[in-house]
């Protein structure tokens, strides 16, 4: 189908006055395809009137593809540092810079901040803020944000600093419970809201409709994961169509969130690494991958390998403890093993 006459609504992303589309390009897939593929995926979102794109240093080639895709043609680009201290954080922005080849970036977020702790470092002197600090004067990057799987310390971030003007974390139809507690704070200090996983990382049945729900939530923009110019066109019908759910659709997101629940993964990698070895986020992940790449992709990705090396699991829990969401991660593996002895093509 053609879009290419409809326009994306866009939102004011709070009090950085960046109007950006509803829709955004989460550039985590983009880093496992060919490199042809994810600069026509990049291309055609923006070619369908897309102006927001998030990467992050830790995407591997996500910022590279995106920067050349894109070189010379006007969007909003956000990527992220995964680094503590100032210097690190500083070095960060000038390889974005180059990378991505632009002279300034729109928004700079410091990237998976999970805990207190992590917020402190980031805080302190000599942390990430101030490395950030030093890019914002230097006019290297034009505002600053923070990313993070814990709504508490991120609620916590936007009280105490006012120099975040956005928020990124994972919200979708089984991940909800932000709505009244942090949504509702970053509304209160006008500060944009950038919904990660709109999808749940590929395990939702309904892709379109699990983004269409996202859309009409109070967030700034949703940025699911593209792989595919075809991808890039079914979210894009989403946004340019009516984002009101009708109540059939309303009882199909509720089906949506009662046939997963609270214990799927998030990909977010905090319980990582394993002691033993165990690869944990590909036997949690795979089905996604498998639903949406096919068998052969999970398979390139290092499935087989992964899959044999489950039985190093020793059920200790550590990975429990250092999950943001408590899951029952060795109960889960179980489940997973049990589906994948009934893929054909999977060892």
């Amino acid at each position: 189908m053609d879009h290419s006459q409809a326009i994306l609504p866009t939102r004011s992303l709070g009090k950085t006055g960046l109007m950006v589309t509803i829709l955004g390009f989460g550039g985590i897939p983009i880093q496992l395809v060919s490199e042809e593929q994810a600069i026509a995926t990049v291309r055609r979102a923006h070619e369908l009137g897309v102006t927001f794109f998030d990467t992050a240093r830790a995407y591997t080639n996500s910022e590279e593809r995106i920067g050349k895709a894109l070189e010379g043609r006007k969007y909003i680009v956000a990527t992220k540092t995964g680094a503590r201290d100032a210097e690190g954080a500083y070095a960060d922005v000038l390889r974005s810079l180059e990378n991505l080849r632009r002279e300034q970036i729109d928004l700079y977020q410091v990237h998976g901040v999970n805990d207190d702790g992590e917020l402190e470092r980031v805080l302190s002197a000599g942390g990430a803020l101030e490395g950030l600090r030093r890019a914002h004067q230097e006019k290297k990057i034009a505002h600053i944000g923070i990313t993070g799987h814990r709504r508490e310390t991120l609620i916590k971030a936007v009280q105490i600093c006012a120099e975040f003007e956005t928020v990124q974390v994972p919200f979708n139809v089984v991940e909800d419970d932000i709505i009244d507690t942090l949504l509702a704070e970053c509304s209160r200090r006008n500060i944009g809201t950038i919904a990660m996983k709109p999808v749940g990382g590929g395990n939702f049945s309904n892709a379109p409709l699990a983004v269409k729900w996202c859309l009409n939530q109070p967030i700034t923009t949703a940025i699911p994961g593209m792989a595919s110019p075809t991808e890039v066109e079914e979210d894009v019908a989403v946004g340019v169509g009516d984002i009101q759910l009708t109540p059939v659709e309303r009882e199909q997101c509720e089906q949506m969130k009662e046939e997963l629940g609270p214990r799927i993964c998030r990909r977010c990698g905090y319980c990582q690494p394993c002691p033993n070895g165990v690869n944990i986020f590909l036997l949690l992940n795979g089905t996604g991958i498998i639903r949406r790449m096919g068998v052969e992709r999970y398979r390139e990705w290092g499935a087989e390998q992964a899959i044999a090396g489950a039985e190093n699991c020793q059920e200790c829990e550590i990975c429990v403890g250092k999950c943001p969401y408590n899951l029952p991660i060795p109960e889960l593996i179980r489940e997973a093993l049990a589906y994948y002895k009934t893929v054909p093509g999977l060892k």
